[in-house]
């Protein structure tokens, strides 16, 4: 889709600031929205697959999940689309942390996690901080695991963000998960300082 980088950018910081009214444009930021745009134009320039969702990996507070919010009210701004199995759809989607698809497996077995298996294009927020393992009367299940493993299977566009290297991720999910998640994902480093902490003077 034809884009004015400069343009975008103007609209990315409106969107931001209106979700965090603190939102500003580090070097980093400016570096890693470049790229999040140049993905949902599907342009060629961006330095990975079009044909993956992202993952967002970075230290607590680099505006991971802002980040994701900001490129879903963004992307309906153009009506981005994306072609999946000779169809188009649109790229709309919610930001699940993955805390809330624990709790909808706790309360309600695999129809508590239902959606987060089916939706075309779904972003899962902090991979890698829930409960490794979790029971519904006997039903034991890692269900970011099962998630993942479930929109991998149905090639279905996948987004997330994640706190973790890959290493630790390697470590909780294990070698099966771990290569579904380099065939769901481009793995982005967002590598700018805790927004949420003051800066010493």
């Amino acid at each position: 889709m034809p884009f004015k980088m400069d343009f975008a950018l103007q609209v990315i910081e409106r969107i931001a600031r209106g979700i965090d009214e603190n939102f500003a444009f580090t070097a980093e930021a400016e570096k890693l929205y470049r790229s999040l745009i140049l993905f949902f134009h599907g342009d060629s320039q961006f330095p990975g697959d079009l044909n993956k969702g992202i993952l967002l990996q970075g230290p607590t507070g680099t505006g991971k999940t802002l980040a994701m919010k900001v490129m879903s009210i963004y992307q309906k701004i153009d009506n981005v689309k994306y072609i999946m199995n000779g169809k188009v759809y649109r790229m709309n989607y919610e930001v699940f942390n993955v805390n809330d698809m624990v709790a909808g497996f706790m309360d309600n077995a695999f129809d508590g996690i239902h959606i987060y298996c089916v939706r075309y294009v779904a972003c899962i927020d902090d991979i890698g901080t829930e409960i490794e393992e979790v029971k519904y009367y006997g039903n034991t299940l890692d269900v970011i695991s099962h998630v993942l493993s479930e929109r991998y299977a149905k090639r279905l566009l996948t987004f997330g963000t994640t706190n973790f290297p890959i290493e630790k991720l390697e470590d909780k999910y294990g070698d099966r998960i771990i290569s579904r998640m380099y065939s769901l994902f481009n793995f982005i480093i967002v590598k700018d300082r805790d927004f949420r902490r003051p800066i010493s003077v």
